[in-house]
């Protein structure tokens, strides 16, 4: 027989219980049937995780995924994505060093671009690690994954209504039914809806549009087999926003450009190794500075028209059959089946140094005896673009046994599991070369439509617009035709997890999984041909031990997890390149202090990671796979109720990530994608009860702290330095249990932020936003 305590955490038991508010509610999850795929509480989990619940959501009175995942210690935004893109649309995260974005919906592999409103949302569960025991490789990053967990119908009617309208044009209604269907409520439906609209704080009144419809339904056909579906329609339509600033002509990539043209105009070796001997080396002397905060950049200035709209619409539709087998096993077998299609425009500015100006000049006048090198500096940028065309259909299959039993008295929770996906994406791709604009100072140069300068009159400004975009694409020397690519995949996974108690202190977790990878290759739609496709396969296992010295209340974990990357290619010996793995070893404590009013989560990890394809240095021409990178770090997250109806919330994330064996131009350096050393966040929240004058009044305020990132970090170049910023954001509002009222301030300091790797992009000024919610 299980104890009291294992019947509450049996196969039965579902996802922590939705709560509205206020006060003394848990505003992260203290259990999750996802992580593990198994229903374990935190304490008993070995992987570090961080649940943020509905309640802290309606709390913070937020509406967008951003704003979510900035409560997890050690997230931070690394991109906007491509604005209304189905595959490149969504924001990209950083977690332990590493990319990630929101791709699990229900645990399962939702690789499309997902709504980033927040209305159908349960929880976010942030998942820290390599996770391709239980996850695959498809949804995971080295740093972990990001869940996206749905609301769920339950057996009660109710009505919710919440109106919101703030600055820069910001307007949103989201409504949540719920409705039992039959008498007996073995029929439970409830549909979210949102519709919003944001404007831009820059000068082309841009604007975002999104629509998200969420129908789900559950069905209890009888005490053994339930059946839910859940489905979401999801439309985006972006003008004029979503541009990055790219860095891409750092100064050696310069001279490697105009080595190039000159030769290609027949210029003489010994001119070429004068001119090009001439130009700066570093970001420092080619730009003036190695920080983006000394370029003078005016975040409400866009430089293109609001006409460039880019549009999709995307579907997802989950099914599960949960089936009792016993007591003590269960089955649930689960599907997902996502769809979409885009198009649009993608947009780019390329910061341009001083010296290009000078030398294109000297190409085009032919004097290349006085060639002004100008002064260290940015003036002028390149803005690009391109047209798209996107499709994509996923599905995912997967069966999971999942059992609570003993064997030799000793208690074993276990998952075993089968997994089938398939993904099918066909890309169209227009780009043009130069024709009536088109042009870098007025060389012909693939991509860039025109220059402007970064500051002053730019008599230009309006040229970059739809219809002179679409002539380009229409009469342009070359590429003026669509360019079809796309690929297919499938891979067919096994897996087992089990969590065994040796005793009721004790737990010691092991997993594994077999993973086929099968790519059917590259589309040309040219040819209507495949090419390059491969096959592999990778084992994934994970190792966990948790020691519970105060039982319930302080746990110290320790684990081993894995992740790999399928990697397709030869080296110079024609051997077949495998996966790239990583590796994570992480010790720590968790606990839950006070019955449960003080939690939190201590660690410090070490992920490696091997196998990376790099460039051979002894042949230009090949490619070898030595590489390798660590990535380690200290994370903590503190949560409380210190008394009644406060909340404070804690975090704190630490990383060291650089290349240990890589390209010459990166080795021993930080990478890009791996964000900030250090980051910091906090939320604190009261509610009054008594105080006549405030009853009902709650009140929030948080922030977080990114330190300094690299828009590019290489050598002999140098680097392009992101600045450190704090975001605070604060709330009033007056909560009843029947409606509320409330005043949020988004960047309530209105400091110039950037965010963004590679590419960078201006994050929103103060924004103040009303709303009111009503409850039926």
């Amino acid at each position: 027989m299980l104890s009291a305590q294992e019947a509450t955490d049996s196969i039965s038991s579902k996802y922590i219980n939705e709560v509205e508010i206020i006060g003394t509610k848990p505003v992260i999850a203290t259990r999750s049937e996802y992580v593990g795929k198994l229903p374990l509480r935190n304490l008993e989990n070995a992987q570090v995780y961080t649940g943020i619940t509905s309640t802290l959501i309606t709390q913070q009175k937020i509406y967008n995924m951003d704003d979510v995942v900035r409560n997890a210690p050690g997230i931070s935004k690394g991109s906007d994505g491509w604005a209304g893109s189905i595959m490149y649309g969504g924001a990209t995260y950083v977690s332990r060093g590493f990319s990630t974005e929101i791709k699990a919906l229900n645990g399962l592999a939702n690789n499309i671009t997902m709504p980033s409103d927040v209305q159908n949302v349960s929880a976010i569960e942030v998942i820290k690690g390599p996770s391709a025991t239980l996850f695959g490789s498809i949804i995971t990053s080295y740093g972990g994954l990001i869940n996206r967990v749905t609301k769920k119908p339950y057996a009660d009617y109710s009505l919710g209504v919440d109106a919101s309208a703030g600055s820069f044009g910001f307007s949103r209604i989201g409504i949540d039914a719920n409705l039992p269907v039959n008498k007996n409520k073995t029929l439970l439906s409830r549909t979210n809806i949102a519709v919003s609209k944001q404007g831009s704080f820059t000068d082309n009144g841009g604007y975002t549009k999104n629509l998200l419809i969420a129908p789900s339904f559950a069905y209890q056909l009888n005490d053994k087999v339930k059946i839910s579906l859940a489905s979401e329609f999801n439309a985006i339509e972006v003008g004029g926003m979503g541009s990055r600033t790219m860095f891409t002509l750092t100064p050696n990539a310069v001279k490697q450009y105009v080595a190039q043209i000159l030769q290609g105009a027949g210029t003489p070796a010994a001119y070429i190794n004068s001119i090009v001997g001439k130009m700066p080396t570093t970001i420092q002397e080619g730009f003036g500075t190695e920080n983006i905060k000394d370029f003078g950049f005016d975040r409400n200035t866009s430089f293109y028209n609001k006409n460039l709209v880019s549009s999709g619409q995307t579907m997802s539709l989950n099914a599960t059959v949960e089936y009792k087998i016993s007591d003590k096993w269960k089955s649930a077998t689960s599907t997902l089946y996502s769809s979409g299609n885009d198009n649009g425009y993608e947009v780019r500015m390329i910061l341009l140094p001083n010296v290009v100006k000078g030398v294109i000049g000297a190409l085009l006048s032919g004097n290349f005896a006085n060639i002004d090198y100008g002064t260290p500096g940015a003036d002028y940028m390149g803005r690009m673009t391109r047209k798209f065309e996107t499709s994509v259909n996923t599905h995912q299959i997967q069966q999971n046994f999942v059992g609570d039993f003993k064997i030799g008295g000793k208690r074993n929770r276990m998952v075993i599991g089968l997994d089938y996906y398939y993904h099918n994406n066909q890309s169209y791709w227009r780009t043009f070369q130069s024709n009536k604009y088109g042009s870098l100072f007025g060389y012909a140069y693939p991509g860039i439509f025109d220059v402007v300068a970064l500051q002053g009159k730019n008599p230009n400004y309006y040229n970059f617009e739809k219809n002179n975009i679409d002539y380009l694409f229409e009469t342009a020397q070359t590429d003026a035709n669509k360019k079809p690519f796309g690929g297919i995949t499938s891979i067919y996974s096994t897996y087992v997890n089990d969590v065994l108690n040796i005793s009721n202190r004790l737990l010691v977790n092991a997993g594994a999984r077999f993973d086929r990878f099968i790519a059917k290759g590259i589309y040309d739609g040219t040819t209507n041909s495949y090419s390059g496709g491969y096959n592999q396969n990778a084992v994934s296992p994970k190792f966990g031990i948790v020691y519970q010295p105060i039982l319930n209340t302080l746990s110290l974990f320790a684990n081993y997890q894995t992740g790999f990357t399928n990697r397709n290619g030869t080296d110079k010996n024609n051997k077949l390149f495998k996966p790239e793995h990583s590796f994570q070893f992480e010790t720590g404590l968790k606990y839950a202090l006070f019955d449960g009013n003080f939690t939190g989560t201590l660690s410090v990890y070490d992920i490696r990671v091997k196998d990376i394809v790099r460039n051979d240095p002894e042949n230009i021409d090949f490619n070898m796979q030595d590489g390798t990178q660590k990535s380690r770090g200290f994370e903590a997250e503190i949560l409380g109720n210190p008394f009644p109806n406060f909340n404070v919330m804690f975090g704190y994330a630490y990383n060291d990530s650089k290349y240990e064996k890589a390209d010459e131009s990166v080795n021993g350096l930080r990478p890009t994608t791996a964000g900030a050393k250090n980051q910091f966040n906090v939320w604190l929240h009261y509610h009054f009860e008594t105080y006549n004058f405030l009853n009902n009044f709650s009140i929030g305020a948080g922030g977080n702290y990114v330190g300094k990132t690299y828009a590019m970090n290489q050598a002999p170049d140098g680097a392009f330095v992101v600045p450190a910023y704090t975001l605070v954001n604060a709330k009033i509002s007056y909560d009843k249990s029947s409606y509320s009222f409330t005043l949020r301030a988004n960047n309530l300091l209105n400091l110039d932020i950037w965010a963004g790797n590679a590419g960078i992009f201006p994050q929103m000024p103060r924004q103040i936003v009303g709303s009111v919610a009503l409850k039926f």
